[in-house]
């Protein structure tokens, strides 16, 4: 699932691209999916002809493309990812939506292709409606360790769920949080009210390092159109391989397994207490 870096990595593409300024002629939605294919929503979209970017924000995961009346929330989901189109490029398979815009010089396309369909495009009011529920963003340079570490160290829950719960701290993911984990020697298991503040101050650096990282990977890394892909966890961005089998890199001993609401987290039970 694209996470913080992947989608901060996207917004500046889009940036790239002149998204921003640009005006939105025509949007072109798939049929309705039958029920079993996703739970993914689209929905005022009919809204956006004649309806100029002024910019596009981020928080979180989700992306805010905020228009000159309302705002267009733009979520990955699972599988999803954002394209912005060659004028002779067909429209990529599993291709939800299809926005046609205009800027000063030229014509162009912008596509969402989902293949779960559990990605999202929404309008919204304004940017406090569409980040409603959202805690502050986890790079947000207003958001310090010693906050980070009081907000954390009130909860008794293990600290995995924790990190990934995003009205506490938005945008870390699955693999983040395990990569940061790893990175101070804190069990994914441990109580977040047992972990000492000193740990919880480097747990904090150790997310901004684990995502800052993993940004400048992805911008350096384009693939052959220079857009940015979705995370497949087995690149250099990652410490920690996350395939079974798969060794801890200080310890070179078998790494571990624990699931979490459903996702697999990868630790070593030698470094991790």
């Amino acid at each position: 699932m694209p996470e913080l870096p992947e989608v901060e990595s996207l917004r500046r593409y889009l940036v790239r691209e002149g998204v921003v300024g640009s005006v939105f002629e025509r949007v072109d939605v798939e049929e309705k999916p039958s029920p079993d294919k996703g739970t993914g929503a689209i929905a005022g979209t009919e809204l956006l002809p004649g309806r100029r970017v002024m910019s596009l924000e981020r928080r979180g995961k989700q992306i805010a493309v905020v228009l000159d009346e309302g705002v267009l929330g733009l979520h990955m989901g699972m599988t999803g990812r954002i394209d912005v189109l060659a004028p002779d490029e067909p429209i990529p398979r599993f291709t939800r939506v299809e926005f046609h815009l205009k800027n000063r010089d030229s014509h162009f396309r912008m596509v969402l292709a989902d293949p779960r369909r559990w990605g999202m495009v929404r309008r919204f009011e304004s940017l406090e409606s569409i980040f409603s529920g959202l805690g502050p963003d986890a790079l947000d340079p207003n958001l310090t360790a010693e906050q980070f570490a009081e907000a954390v160290s009130r909860r008794t829950s293990p600290i995995k769920p924790l990190l990934l719960d995003q009205s506490l701290i938005a945008g870390i993911g699955n693999i983040y949080a395990d990569e940061a984990l790893h990175r101070v020697k804190i069990s994914p298991s441990r109580r977040a009210n047992r972990i000492s503040r000193k740990h919880l101050i480097a747990l904090s650096g150790a997310i901004r390092e684990s995502l800052e990282h993993a940004l400048e990977f992805i911008q350096s890394h384009p693939d052959e159109q220079g857009r940015p892909y979705i995370v497949d966890a087995l690149d250099d961005r990652m410490r920690l391989v996350r395939r079974p089998g798969s060794f801890c890199p200080r310890c070179e001993i078998p790494l571990r397994t624990l699931k979490f609401g459903g996702r697999t987290t990868y630790f070593c039970r030698n470094c991790q207490r």
